[in-house]
């Protein structure tokens, strides 16, 4: 007598199908009902759209060394790694360079020509947004040097490549459950400590934004609205011109968008 119902079991195979999940910027499957599928897809795809690149390891930074790691051919994989650590210099130097000149636009502030009455001192939040905005991009220089110099010495080494392959990885059990293949991974706090220049340099850009837009409505609320006098007239184009700019960054972010292995096309 059959332990189970064939038929009850295909109407249960039949209901349930896998859905992919975001987890550690790649796609990990879990079986949940067919009808839930398309919301969870768009749900977690919006996650990693606006979540990857910049503060997350999106698609552009979790394969290229996900592939180094799992190459085959010894040499080739010591190529994928000096390419690596070549490209991951360049963008080192390029992040310090702006975050220095970040952080001296920062400092300049208290000189710049102020919107505000004579003898009206500058509200708390604007103060401290820029204030913010530049331990940020210290720390963007400082932790932008700091791994140039590890990348630096760390290639004068012998065993360079097996070094850094070494410090970036993890062992992992993917694919057929069966065969218990030992796969490198990347490993995912790694990964985003190589990601705090960029991390850093955000932070600071969006404390400099949230200090300007504070600054221009603190002038603008000093006199009646009925007026429409110039600083509310600033503050209204500041505004708008501030908010285009994002929309547009953002819509730049979509395009630019790395999509995941299993939509790319040959």
């Amino acid at each position: 007598m059959p332990l189970f119902n064939s038929s009850s079991n295909g109407d249960t195979e039949a209901a349930s199908e896998r859905i992919p999940i975001l987890r550690e910027g790649r796609l990990s499957s879990l079986s949940i009902p067919a009808a839930k599928k398309k919301t969870k897809r768009s749900f977690y795809r919006f996650l990693e759209l606006f979540t990857g690149g910049i503060y997350a390891p999106d698609a552009s930074t979790w394969d290229p060394i996900e592939i180094l790691l799992n190459t085959e051919d010894e040499e080739e994989r010591d190529t994928l790694t000096q390419r690596w650590t070549e490209n991951r210099l360049k963008e080192l130097s390029f992040v310090g360079v702006v975050a220095a000149l970040l952080a001296g636009v920062l400092t300049s502030t208290g000189s710049w020509p102020s919107v505000l009455p004579p003898d009206t001192p500058k509200p708390w939040s604007v103060r401290t947004s820029w204030y913010c905005g530049i331990i940020l991009s210290l720390f963007s220089i400082l932790s932008a040097a700091d791994q140039t110099i590890r990348l630096h010495r760390m290639s004068s080494h012998r065993d360079a490549n097996r070094k850094i392959r070494r410090l970036l990885s993890k062992w992992d059990k993917r694919g057929i459950a069966s065969s218990h293949e030992r796969h490198l991974k990347p490993n995912t706090l790694q990964i985003y400590a190589w990601q705090l220049p960029v991390i850093f340099l955000t932070g600071a850009t969006v404390c400099m934004i949230v200090g300007m837009f504070a600054h221009v409505w603190s002038a603008a609320n000093v006199n009646d609205w009925k007026l429409w006098e110039g600083n509310q007239k600033m503050a209204v184009t500041f505004t708008i011109v501030g908010l285009t700019s994002i929309v547009i960054f953002f819509a730049g972010q979509v395009l630019l968008y790395s999509r995941s292995d299993e939509d790319d096309v040959e």
